[in-house]
């Protein structure tokens, strides 16, 4: 066995991902934007917004805008069902909650999964191909911008 072998650290291997549905279609966020995932609760409605925010929650006496994540993204609005949930994200003590149908998992992907977007300044940063699947894995930071 070769001494000079270093250890991978989590980082450098991969990457932890939360995956959701919304309309039928998978998507991820890297699992250390996420603070939390709630029910949906009363969302008080703030005039002049972008279509796709909805509004503000109170989450444990903070205001937190929320956003209906097919909307932002361009899809159509989809029914609310018991399954349908807040996820919540922080970055940059910056939250914001998000409408989304269904969380599914949390899972370790490889680095060598994912592939860049071919599109630019997209909300999508990139695919993850495991298993014959294809994940879309979105960009926070675009998500989040209101252009």
């Amino acid at each position: 066995m070769n001494d000079e072998m270093t250890s991978v650290t989590g980082e450098e291997a991969g990457m932890q991902i939360m995956t959701f549905v919304c309309n039928d279609e998978t998507y991820a966020f890297d699992i250390r934007d996420i603070t939390d995932i709630i029910e949906i609760p009363d969302i008080t409605r703030v005039p002049k917004l972008p279509e796709f925010l909805l509004g503000v929650i109170n989450l444990r006496g903070q205001v937190v805008p929320v956003m209906d994540f097919n909307l932002r993204i361009g899809k159509p609005v989809q029914e609310y069902d018991e399954k349908t949930c807040i996820i919540v994200t922080e970055r940059d003590k910056a939250n914001i909650g998000i409408v989304v149908h269904r969380v599914v998992d949390v899972e370790m992907v490889n680095r060598e999964d994912i592939i860049d977007s071919p599109v630019k300044n997209s909300v999508i940063s990139g695919y993850i191909e495991k298993s014959g699947t294809r994940t879309a894995l979105i960009d926070w930071k675009s998500l989040v911008q209101m252009e």
